[in-house]
């Protein structure tokens, strides 16, 4: 169906069709970088947050503070 309606347009269409469709695939690509990116921040905070929920439930793993006396 798509081929059927293509056969009628002028030379230009395809050519237009086909820089916009370039234009397109281009922009996906860059949203998709994006999107990698962002992924890799979240789950890069995600992993710091499990670290220190483990650290705050398991008191053994916490840094040893030497306790001082006042006064």
């Amino acid at each position: 169906m798509l081929l059927n309606s293509m056969q009628g347009n002028p030379r230009s269409q395809p050519e237009d069709d086909s820089s916009l469709l370039r234009r397109k695939i281009e922009e996906l690509n860059r949203n998709t970088v994006l999107l990698i990116v962002a992924a890799g921040k979240l789950i890069q905070g995600s992993k710091q947050l499990s670290d220190q929920l483990r650290t705050f439930a398991n008191p053994s793993t916490k840094p040893k503070v030497p306790i001082t006396e006042s006064g």
